[in-house]
């Protein structure tokens, strides 16, 4: 039995196939033939993408009678505005888009921040799903019928159905969290109809077959079933292997994520003030949420790009990754430098200042590059820590995977300036992973975390270093009051 998952991001999308076993099979990708920086999505390219990955994923497979489902899952925020007949109306917005406006500010101030925060469990911000649809509805010359969230736009081109998990629905900003249904209130409030948005079910939930015309088109069986899949953060703690209360991953690419599993939702609005969101997870096993920095892996490919011309120029002798060489010649001790990695901003949790900069204090004569590409990756380990301070909930086992997982010394310093042990999944590609075992699990009717348990692959596990931690805990310190200064 195989089970494709389909992970769609900003700025490409993949699909791969595993066994029943967890064995990865076949991967495809594509990349959206869209400029650097492109906020406009035509969903004519994403669907053509998808249909791409599909199709040569399948190929790839010995046996492409034995798929028996497709889960996609994707990024929020976005969504496609289509009319009755399912003609879309604009162009998908992405996740990074503004659209600050006026119009949101005034639903804000009507329904106020603490309303929002008490029903949907965020901090209203134009980021979400609402403003995007506010400047929708003033831009599409023709009526709204349905807003489609990402990955249910693809679940409806496979099966012809208009529906939605709660992951997405959460990313709304019009979504009930302690009901587990669209609020009445919030939709009066901003002049959304029930009308226009999809029905909500379970993650994971099976909503039919693939339309026989795409089975035939991709070689598949009639009866392979599509099932709701989730927000990328949901799916990519499941592949994981996010299963218990304590449990969280941390994810270091471009951005960093950390989303951790805690039993219910915190009380008072504190947890919300902070942007952090409360989003259900997988089997009634409890709440996630996202800690986030925009500022992360982008900021060591700034050093490669602004200040290792030596690394790049061995790296091109030697034929390998600038990245390689940088980590051979990055210190193994701690460095007496504290790096502000707010290079794009202060984006995230739990602050949100767009006119943050970055800065490295602590800079001598005898400091090195080496030196700087090292509390580079301290810098951004410490606004982590910041981020689980404010969190105020409990982490016992921090699964670690993406980039900064792949990176000896960042996996240690995780470890000694987290204060925890580093649990490196070997698995790679946890997302279409998580989108897997949904798919699984909806045909086998096992619980999708039991599957996560069994599929799942770690490698090293890094344990703190006790004079380092001490190192790094006065270094910390200092961390937090320079922050302070540029907040």
């Amino acid at each position: 039995m195989i089970s494709l998952g389909i992970d769609i991001g900003g700025t490409g999308c993949k699909c791969v196939a595993f066994s029943n076993e967890g064995d990865q099979l076949a991967l495809s990708y594509r990349e959206y033939p869209l400029a650097a920086g492109t906020v406009n999505l035509p969903s004519g390219i994403l669907w053509d993408s998808v249909r791409e990955v599909i199709s040569e994923c399948v190929r790839e497979l010995a046996d492409p009678s034995e798929v028996r489902a497709i889960t996609a899952s994707s990024f929020g925020e976005s969504f496609v505005a289509v009319d009755r007949g399912g003609a879309p109306l604009t162009d998908i917005l992405l996740y990074f888009g503004n659209t600050q406006s006026a119009e949101f500010d005034r639903v804000v101030e009507k329904i106020g921040d603490e309303r929002f925060m008490e029903i949907a469990r965020i901090k209203p911000d134009a980021s979400y799903s609402l403003s995007k649809m506010l400047y929708t509805k003033q831009v599409a010359d023709r009526p709204v019928w349905k807003f489609l969230f990402i990955a249910g736009v693809i679940a409806r081109k496979l099966s012809g159905t208009p529906l939605r998990d709660v992951s997405l629905a959460c990313r709304s900003l019009l979504y009930d969290v302690n009901l587990g249904c669209w609020s009445d209130e919030l939709l009066d409030g901003s002049g959304i109809s029930r009308d226009e948005l999809p029905e909500v079910l379970p993650t994971g939930t099976e909503i039919g077959n693939i339309l026989p015309s795409l089975a035939a088109e991709f070689g598949l069986p009639e009866d392979v079933k599509i099932v709701i899949g989730a927000h990328d953060q949901i799916v990519n703690a499941l592949g994981a292997g996010v299963c218990g209360i304590g449990d969280a991953v941390d994810t270091t690419g471009t951005c960093e994520c950390l989303t951790p599993l805690f039993p219910s939702i915190p009380e008072g609005l504190d947890f919300q003030r902070n942007n952090f969101a409360c989003v259900p997870y997988l089997a009634s096993a409890g709440y996630v949420t996202y800690a986030y920095n925009i500022s992360a892996g982008s900021v060591v490919r700034w050093y490669r790009d602004a200040l290792a011309a030596a690394q790049r120029l061995e790296a091109e002798k030697r034929g390998c990754s600038a990245y390689k060489v940088m980590n051979e010649e990055c210190p193994d001790t701690p460095t007496n430098l504290v790096v502000l990695p707010f290079l794009q901003g202060m984006g995230g949790t739990p602050d949100v200042d767009p006119l943050a900069t970055g800065a490295i204090f602590g800079l001598t004569t005898s400091t090195r590059l080496p030196e700087i590409h090292r509390a580079i990756m301290e810098g951004i380990t410490y606004e982590m820590r910041y981020n689980i301070e404010k969190l105020g909930i409990g982490i016992d086992r921090l699964f670690a995977c993406g980039g900064g997982a792949q990176t000896p010394a960042w996996r240690n310093i995780k470890a000694d300036i987290l204060g925890r042990e580093v649990i490196v999944v070997k698995t790679a590609e946890t997302g279409a992973m998580g989108s897997a075992i949904l798919g699984f699990a909806a045909i086998t009717g096992e619980n999708p975390l039991e599957m996560a348990r069994r599929f799942v692959s770690y490698g090293d596990t890094v344990v703190p270093d006790p004079e380092n931690q001490r190192f790094y805990n006065a270094q910390y310190e200092k961390y937090k009051a320079l922050r302070s200064i540029i907040k």
